[in-house]
């Protein structure tokens, strides 16, 4: 079995070499013993015990202390007693895994205990003294040395510390001030980074750390500085500005001189914050036969008659073919550094969207001279990038007066294609309108706009982020024919297109054809469609009860809860939530129900996802004028508040300007935020509240504050706020839901047993009428239990005839549903690049692999390999076999033989003959040393 060292990245010796037992407190509290297995420690009471040593080894703790620690409030008579009973537990534990030194040893040394152990045996001493030694190599100048160091550090951490117990309800002092050392390492890494010329590798981290974090000094000079040396100076001063309102908001005071003088050093460009020397940069891990062997691949793909490829010739911006770059458009960067494409997955398979846009404009504009065409023609450019940015797209370039934009190429979501489509639309609204130079307005004959969907090779350079990658198939020449058709005044979608919209949306119908642009944008403003939102719900019955109570709780005691529904995709978050809020309207005159899904990026109607909520409370409708969102608004705040309110002119101004942000200048303060939770706690005041929001992942950090806020409220009202989202939030936010110890709570949603997804899968045959034999083995391996899974493999399994039946379970991955692949993309771009890169080398191999395989076919440290490996399961990727059939090595199946498909076709052909060809001779090799 996997240690728990091995899981946090540190390399244990084999059993037959046997180690001191060690201990993880940074993540949930773990004992491995000196055989490399984990050691058990049932029972709350001496886990928080020895989790409470271990915070303070070697050190005596009166018994007084851990009876506070295990009991904050009101302590049991026989607390003492209790304590007691855990210390012998644990000894009898701790002495299953000690050798015959007894190198830990639990002594009852007055006026408590005493744990006697080496600190180098626990990992919060070993991320202490590696952050300690960075400190002194950053000192000293050795800037790459202490990058290193802190990066051992970090890796040491596999979540908050003593994880487990704080969901139990522990909340010590100094689980706080450990966090803010792990900040501190990450501050202090990104620092050693910066001086090491790593400007873009810490761009995106910082970006996310200072939005946690909007009041840390440090990290705002640190993010300004990455800003600056990444070419965006201007963001860099923009982002200064914002720290120094708040600051003079909030404390009426001043930033730092330090920061002052670096925000004087950016405004003027001042040569001493330049980035240093460009630090040495890693070698690429793919092999030279691997990169010819990519090359002969590309000479069997079609002809290049074709095929087009946009690519930048060399020195080119990344976002401009033949022109500059555009203003505002992301950049197709290729990540560097610890998150660079590993060696053979330089290049990938990709499912993407392609937008083509061509402007021919009047004669007026145009003319022979290639210049002033190019200057007079960026506002158009500026349109595009602005609308690509909008969607969560990227200009990959233009060509004369056609642009395009991609949707998947780094990232892809289930909803590319819809995102695609509403982007299209967007332009071509925008360019209708748009005055260019000597007033000249193009006109809708001259706007042409077309999408198109299929699968393409990406293919990253060694450039870096100096250069777009490569995007190549006949995807883009389909895109380009479709545009060459497009009549005007109307947007050309392929078929596969419109599939993969419709996925996600529920009856758009006709505006999804080549309809009329303001015709489409009005039916895409709908939110997404849950997908198998009316399957049957099977053993979810303890959750549900579980919402239900806390709702009942609510109501009787009059004070707010928060839950967080968390889970990977597919797990069944929507259906639960739906299932809940049936019950829940079914009291329709006992409690009010709202229930919001997150907006996809960019709707249409520029309303925020406050203004939404406000707008489900007072029946506003997407297409009501101003006057009518007036009025409406009016009637429910005299509703709400009662016709007497002093300041409802107030409020009323600060809910239009969520409702309607483009009128106000999208400028949303505090106070419009509390107009909003004025309102809900009107309503709840009225009746009991429940207000469901789904998909939380996708919110901003404004609402995110706004919902955490909402169960913290001092009001006495029975609010019950539930959400949904991916483990995604929890990488943003840390703390989310674990920051009040009464007023919020988490719930994790696991896969379906094999009879519940029998259950499920012949539930759904009855309702259809489909009538044969279930394969239970068959059902598990395809779907890992993941309930959208069931649902999609019923839907494909269970085909009428026997023929069908026959051709789908002989050659299943061909007939791969459209929707698992979406969501299984989606679900492994998602994850950090270096667990990617590990799924990827995994899914070469057969549907049994090994670690120690694993690592081979990557070329990788096997502590490193399991570390990642046990990463993927606890995403619901993988399984881990109970007992290995080779010793020393742990075995692994996928979850579901989907996801094995989905991510083994993203491979590159050579890539995975040569991979299975390392994991065969690894294999080989073992199996002689059996001999």
């Amino acid at each position: 079995m996997l240690s728990q060292d091995q899981r946090s990245g540190v390399a244990v010796p084999r059993p037959d070499d046997p180690q001191p037992v060690r201990f993880r407190v940074l993540g949930p509290l773990a004992v491995q013993g000196r055989d490399g297995r984990a050691i058990p420690v049932p029972g709350t009471k001496q886990r928080a015990v020895l989790g409470y040593l271990l915070l303070h080894p070697n050190q005596v703790v009166a018994t007084s202390r851990l009876v506070d620690a295990l009991w904050p409030g009101r302590k049991p008579v026989t607390a003492r007693k209790m304590v007691q009973n855990a210390v012998s537990a644990l000894r009898t534990a701790l002495a299953r895994g000690n050798g015959p030194d007894d190198e830990v040893v639990l002594l009852t040394h007055a006026p408590g205990y005493l744990l006697r152990v080496d600190p180098e045996l626990i990992d919060l001493h070993r991320s202490r003294r590696l952050a300690e030694q960075g400190r002194r190599e950053l000192a000293a100048g050795s800037s790459a040395a202490a990058a290193e160091s802190f990066r051992q550090a970090l890796a040491q951490w596999n979540g908050a510390v003593l994880a487990d117990l704080v969901e139990a309800g522990a909340s010590w002092p100094e689980l706080a001030a450990m966090s803010e050392e792990r900040q501190a390492i990450r501050e202090d890494r990104a620092d050693a980074e910066l001086r090491c010329g790593r400007h873009q590798t810490v761009l995106g981290e910082l970006r996310l750390l200072a939005e946690a974090d909007p009041l840390n000094e440090r990290l705002c000079a640190l993010l300004m500085l990455a800003l600056h040396r990444n070419g965006k100076p201007v963001e860099a001063l923009e982002l200064y500005r914002r720290q120094r309102d708040l600051i003079a908001e909030r404390f009426d005071s001043e930033p730092t001189r330090e920061l002052r003088d670096l925000e004087r050093a950016v405004r003027t460009r001042d040569p001493a914050i330049d980035p240093p020397a460009p630090a040495q940069t890693v070698p690429p891990l793919a092999p030279p036969e691997e990169v010819a062997a990519d090359l002969a691949a590309d000479r069997s793909a079609p002809p290049a008659a074709t095929r087009t490829v946009f690519r930048p010739p060399p020195g080119a911006p990344p976002s401009a073919l033949v022109t500059e770059a555009l203003p505002s458009a992301p950049v197709l960067a290729t990540p560097t550094g610890e998150d660079a494409p590993p060696g053979h997955a330089a290049g990938e398979r990709k499912r993407l969207s392609a937008v083509l846009v061509r402007v021919e404009p009047p004669a007026a504009v145009g003319g022979d001279d290639a210049e002033a065409f190019d200057i007079r023609f960026r506002e158009v450019s500026a349109v595009v990038a602005e609308e690509a940015a909008r969607y969560g797209g990227t200009v990959a370039g233009r060509i004369g007066s056609t642009l395009l934009m991609l949707f998947g190429v780094f990232r892809s979501r289930v909803d590319d294609a819809l995102r695609a489509v509403r982007a299209g639309h967007a332009v071509h609204d925008r360019l209708l309108r748009l005055a260019l130079p000597l007033g000249v307005v193009p006109g809708a004959g001259r706007v042409r706009v077309a999408v198109s969907t299929g699968d393409a090779l990406v293919r990253f350079t060694e450039a870096g982020q100096d250069a777009a990658p490569m995007v190549v198939g006949a995807l883009l020449d389909q895109c380009l024919r479709q545009l060459e058709s497009a009549e005007p005044g109307h947007i050309k979608l392929c078929d596969a297109t419109r599939r993969a919209a419709r996925l996600v949306t529920a009856g758009l119908g006709d505006p999804l054809d080549s309809g009329s642009a303001s015709a489409a944008v009005a039916a895409l403003g709908r939110s997404p469609a849950a997908p198998g939102a009316r399957a049957p719900l099977v053993e979810r019955e303890a959750e549900l009860d579980v919402l239900t109570a806390l709702f009942n709780q609510a109501v009787r005691t009059g004070r707010p809860h928060q839950i967080s529904v968390l889970g990977e995709p597919g797990v069944g978050k929507t259906r639960l939530v739906q299932e809940f809020a049936r019950l829940v309207g079914a009291r329709a005159e006992d409690a009010h129900l709202l229930r919001l899904r997150m907006p996809v990026l960019g709707r249409p109607t520029g309303r925020t996802a406050l203004g939404e909520l406000v707008g489900l409370c007072a029946g506003l409708h997407p297409a009501d004028p101003p006057h009518t969102v007036d009025d409406k608004l009016s009637a429910a705040l005299r509703r709400w508040l009662g016709p007497r309110v002093v300041d409802r002119e107030t409020v009323l101004g600060h809910l239009r300007a969520l409702v309607a942000p483009a009128h106000t200048g999208g400028v949303l303060d505090g106070e419009a935020v509390a107009a909003c939770r004025r309102m809900l706690e009107a309503l709840a005041a009225e009746r009991p509240l429940v207000l469901v929001l789904e998909d939380l992942h996708l919110a901003d950090d404004g609402v995110l504050d706004f919902v955490d806020g909402l169960a913290e409220s001092s009001a006495r009202i029975p609010l019950l706020v539930v959400t949904t989202a991916r483990p995604d939030l929890i990488e943003r936010r840390p703390t989310w839901g674990g920051g009040g110890y009464r007023t919020t709570s988490t719930m994790h949603l696991e896969p379906l047993s094999q009879d519940a997804s029998a259950r499920l899968v012949s539930r759904l045959w009855e309702q259809w009428g489909v009538r044969h034999t279930l394969d239970r083995s068959d059902l598990t391996s395809v779907t890992g239990g993941i309930p959208l899974f069931v649902v999609e493999y019923a839907a494909l399994f269970g085909r009428p005839s026997p023929a069908e039946r026959a051709e789908v379970c002989g050659a299943w991955p061909e007939h791969l549903p459209e929707r698992v692949r979406a969501v299984v993309t989606e679900h492994i771009d998602a994850l950090r690049p270096q667990a990617k890169a590990v799924l990827r080398d995994a899914s070469v191999q057969g549907p049994r692999f090994w670690s120690e395989a694993v690592a081979a076919v990557g070329g990788r440290e096997v502590a490193e390999c399991e570390r990642w490996l046990a990463h993927l399961e606890r995403r619901h990727f993988l399984v881990r076999a109970d007992r290995s059939s080779i010793p020393g090595s742990d075995e692994y199946v996928f979850r579901s033989a989907w996801v094995r498909e989905v991510t083994r076709l993203s491979v590159l052909q050579p890539a995975r003959r040569e991979g299975r060809r390392r994991a065969d001779a690894w294999l080989a090799e073992r199996a002689a040393g059996i001999r």
